[in-house]
C-alpha cells in the first residue's frame, strides 16, 4: 500500500479559496510544499549513502491543488540497474513518508485550522 494523506472535501476548499482570496490558496500551497520538503530532506538523507547524486534529485512537487508529491527529479543515467527505482522507494521514499506521516497529518490540520481562524471560517 502506498502511504498518503487524504483531506476530504479538498475540491470544495479549493473553489472556496479561489472565490474568497487567491493569496490564501497560494499560502496553502506554500505550506504544503514546506511539508513535502521535510519528507524530501529525510529521504535524501536516507539515500545519500547509496548514491549521493541521485539523493540530491529527491524534491517535493506540487501536483494540482492540495497535492504534494516527493519525487526523483533526476533522469536515469545508465540503465544498468533496472531495480534502482524500487531501491529508492524501499530505502528512502517510503520509509521517509511512513516516518513523517503523523507529523504531516498534524501540520496539515494546523495549517487548515490557522487559515480558518484567520479568515473567519
Amino acid at each position: 500500500m502506498q502511504p498518503s494523506v487524504r483531506v476530504k472535501n479538498l475540491r470544495q476548499l479549493h473553489s472556496a479559496l479561489k472565490r474568497y482570496n487567491n493569496e490564501l490558496k497560494l499560502e496553502l500551497e506554500d505550506r504544503l510544499k514546506a511539508i513535502g520538503e521535510e519528507v524530501a530532506a529525510n529521504a535524501r538523507q536516507r539515500f545519500a549513502s547509496v548514491d549521493a547524486y541521485s539523493a540530491a534529485g529527491i524534491k517535493p512537487r506540487l501536483r494540482g491543488f492540495g497535492r504534494v508529491q516527493v519525487v526523483q527529479s533526476r533522469r536515469r543515467t545508465t540503465g544498468k540497474r533496472p531495480d534502482f527505482g524500487s531501491l529508492q522507494m524501499r530505502t528512502a521514499l517510503l520509509p521517509a513518508v511512513w516516518e513523517s506521516k503523523d507529523r504531516v497529518m498534524d501540520e496539515v490540520e494546523n495549517m487548515l485550522d490557522t487559515l480558518g481562524r484567520r479568515n473567519g471560517f
